[in-house]
Formats: structure tokens, sequence, C-alpha cells
């Protein structure tokens, strides 16, 4: 299988995994559990994560990034000292989280139930620490399809488990309870489609190789860590678990182009864009490829949660989540523009320029830290939306121009690529939106699945009539669903 067959086979096992786990999410969290559980119970989980995720960079340590650039490990030396410093940093993160659980707890307001909900939830830094390794190595591989069966599961899991115990009233329990099943699942059954094992050796000359990479990665994702989760740290603390609450469930409707998405594309991306590292003009022609292939599926998403997403919001919660309408829209121009930016992160990682990520980070970290409590003051959680947004859109117009620094692709070729895709959801979006309020509603869903199926049709027919790129990831991921093979010989694939 030749470089370009590999890539487009990950990126279908990927999409096939992510479509999968994150429709079991989304059915999971927003159409089910915010029905159940109360905004404070999100708000509750919220505050654990942000808590585990402000100390799981000193546990990761850029080793992932740095075992995939490193192209060169015949005999898995430097595997085997990854596992052992993971396992090791691993242990020492979760007795910190479980020192510091009171402390975090009594920092937000109205946080009563915090510590023992962090204690529990932090064992996934455990538990993630045994199958890190085998699935950052293949994704350096392009095996996806190992990698998906387990995700899958796991995702699996974690609705089932969440479901059956929101439903018989352990309120944000049934939350933490889905997410270890789902860790567990992921990172056991990982180990049946890896044929790799640890051998228990550490060299400290390549540990000091991989960290003199990986402390570039870990500075610039601390500084990213910060400003997407400062929000949620001051809206915490100021305003409580509630408004956390429903800051949490806008930024998850509306920042699926920059979670779900582009973690779908960050697991292909940066192992492609490495093997490429050499070759300029094709790293080029394969970093706007890409930037044209995630715009075709993040502006549509993007779009439809603003025109639609208040409609679905309003009427399906019966006003319950009202609160986090305005802020969801605002958010869904700032998931928006983080996606594409994303991309250009996954190119300055593989020409080994992890630094400039850095830079970035830390202007926007400065900004956000200096104008988030005053944002917050001024309109709540509108607010912080509203300035997210902002500085994202900033934020990719300066990638933008470094990217041309490296590859000499300057505005309007993002324009070139992008701009057709943006008018075109923003057509079909209008019209689903008009059609809206004439959707006869003998159940709540109705109206938004039919104005959503409209929108999706037609920006799938105009695409297809319109972009190449677009036929082409049509026709590609249909060659490989086998049956639809004969399908793809009369479309002229």
């Amino acid at each position: 299988m030749n470089f370009r067959q590999q890539v487009a086979s990950g990126a279908a096992w990927v999409g096939a995994s992510t479509i999968v786990v994150k429709m079991l999410s989304f059915i999971t969290i927003t159409l089910v559990l915010a029905r159940v559980l109360e905004p404070a119970d999100f708000g509750l989980v919220s505050i654990a994560w942000l808590a585990i995720n402000a100390l799981d960079f000193l546990r990761e340590l850029g080793i992932a990034s740095a075992l995939i650039y490193r192209q060169q490990d015949e005999d898995g030396l430097a595997a085997d000292v990854a596992y052992i410093a993971l396992g090791i940093s691993s242990i020492i993160i979760y007795a910190a989280l479980f020192l510091l659980a009171p402390a975090i707890e009594g920092f937000f307001h109205d946080a009563a139930g915090v510590t023992s909900v962090l204690r529990v939830l932090a064992l996934t830094t455990l538990i993630n620490a045994i199958g890190q390794v085998p699935f950052t190595l293949l994704a350096k591989d392009l095996a996806f399809r190992n990698r998906a069966i387990p995700e899958i599961i796991g995702g699996a899991a974690n609705s089932l488990l969440a479901i059956a115990l929101a439903l018989g009233g352990y309120g944000v329990w049934a939350l933490v309870a889905g997410y270890l099943a789902d860790a567990l699942a992921r990172n056991l059954l990982v180990w049946f489609f890896t044929a790799w094992r640890p051998r228990w050796r550490f060299d400290t000359r390549v540990w000091r190789e991989m960290f003199a990479y990986g402390r570039h990665i870990v500075s610039s994702r601390l500084l990213i860590f910060g400003i997407t989760n400062i929000d949620d740290l001051l809206v915490g603390r100021v305003l409580g678990t509630t408004p956390l609450g429903y800051y949490t469930l806008a930024y998850r409707i509306s920042n699926v182009p920059a979670t779900h998405v582009t973690r779908f594309f960050n697991n292909i991306l940066f192992p492609a864009f490495s093997k490429l590292q050499d070759e300029p003009e094709r790293l080029r022609r394969a970093f706007f490829y890409a930037i044209h292939s995630v715009g075709l599926v993040t502006i549509p998403l993007a779009v439809g949660v603003l025109a639609l997403g208040p409609n679905f919001v309003h009427n399906y919660y019966l006003g319950k989540w009202d609160d986090a309408i305005v802020a969801m829209q605002w958010l869904a121009v700032y998931g928006l523009m983080r996606s594409v930016a994303a991309v250009v992160g996954n190119m300055y990682r593989s020409l080994g320029k992890p630094q400039w990520l850095t830079y970035l980070a830390l202007w926007r970290f400065i900004t956000m830290a200096v104008l988030l409590y005053p944002a917050i003051r001024w309109a709540g959680i509108v607010g912080v939306s509203v300035l997210s947004a902002v500085v994202a859109v900033v934020d990719f117009g300066i990638a933008a121009w470094l990217s041309e620094r490296l590859l000499q692709g300057g505005y309007r070729e993002y324009l070139r690529h992008l701009g057709p895709t943006l008018v075109l959801a923003s057509v079909s979006a209008l019209v689903a939106y008009l059609v809206l309020p004439l959707i006869p509603a003998p159940h709540r869903l109705l109206p938004f699945l039919v104005a959503g199926t409209i929108m999706v049709g037609l920006y799938a027919l105009g695409s297809w009539w319109t972009d190449p790129v677009f036929r082409q990831v049509v026709l590609g991921a249909l060659k490989r669903l086998g049956p639809a093979a004969r399908l793809v010989a009369r479309l002229g694939a």
C-alpha cells in the first residue's frame, strides 16, 4: 500500500470510528443525559476534568508527539522509554490530584462534591497510561483500523453505562462511570490489536532527545490548555457550577468542529505530514488539500449550529437550557476557527517548528487572561463566548500568515479553498432555517431533524456538482465500503 492509500485508508477508519463514537456521545450527552441530569452535574464534572487536564500535560511531556516525529526506532527503544516514563508520571499525577482535590473544591464557587468526583474520575490518568504508547505507535504506522475498534467499543461502553445509571437516578456519577468504562475498554482492548510489547529498558540519551522535542509541544499545549480552559476556571470560580453547566453544554454542541472533527483529522495529519517533512512541494499540496477537506466538514457544522441550534435547544429541552443559546452561537465561530488553525499546527510540528505553536499560544493566553474577567462581568457566559470567538479569528489570521513563510501559501489560497464552501453552507442553512417553522411538530425533535436533513442534502448536492475535492473524498470513502464499489464505478470514480 503506497503513502496516499495509507492516508486514505487511515482517514476512512478514523472517520468511521469518529462518527460512531461521537454519534453515541451526542445521543448520550445531548439527547439523554442533558434532559435527565441538572446543569450543576455537568458543572461538577467540568471542574474535575479541568483539574485532571491541567496536570495531564506534565504526565505526557510531549512523548506521544516525539514518538511519532522520531521516524527511526527499529528496535523499539524509544517506545520502551516512553512506556516507563508515562507509567511513573501517571502515578505521580494521580497522587497529586487525590491530595489537591479538597483545595480544588474550595477554590470554586458552589462546588460541593467535587472532591469525590475528582478522585474517582482521575483514575483515568492511570488507565490511559496503559494504552497510550500502543495507540501512538498505531498512529505512527497509520494503522488506524486497529485503533478504531477499541475506540468504538469504549464509546459504546460509556454510552450504555452512563444512560443506565442516569435513568437509575445516580446523577453526576452516571457521567463519571461512563468515562471510566470508556477508558478501561479502550486501553485494555488496544493490546489485542498491536504486536508491540514493552521491554523494561530505559536510555537517558533517548529520553533527552525525546524531551528536547516534546518540551515545545508541552509548552504550547499547556498554553493552549490555559486558553481553552481559563474560561471554565473563571466561570466556575465567579459564577458557580450551574452557569458552568450551561457553558459546558453550549461548548459541547457548538464545538463539534473544533473537538470531534479536528481530533479525527489530527490523528491522521501529523503522522502523514511528518512522512513528507523532506518533500516541501508534496507537503504544500497535502496541506492545502487537508485545509480544503477540513473545511468541507467543519464549515457546514458550524453554520448549522448558528442557524438551527437555537431552535433545537429551546424546543427539545423545553426552555431548560435556554441560557446556553447565545453563548453556543458565538462558540460556533470559535470552534470553526480552531478547526482550521489545527491543520496549520500539525504542519508546524511536522516541520520541526513546535516552538511556533508556543509563541501563538502565548499571545492568546495573555489576551484571554487580561480580558476574560471583564468579559464575564460584562455579559456572563455570553461575554466569555464573544471574547473567545474574536481571539480565535485573529489567531487564525496570524497562523495563516506564518504558514506562508513555510509553504508560500497566502490568504488568497485559504480563501480559494474555504470561500466557496462557506457560501454554499450558508445558502443551505438559510433555506433550512426558512423551512423550519413550516414543519409539523408531533415530536419536538422532528422539525430540527427535517430541517437538518434539508440543509445536509442541499449542501451535499451543491458540493457534488461544484467541488472536485468533495467528489474525490466521497468516492474514496465509498470505494472502501466494498458493496458500494459498483456504485462508484457508475459515478465515474
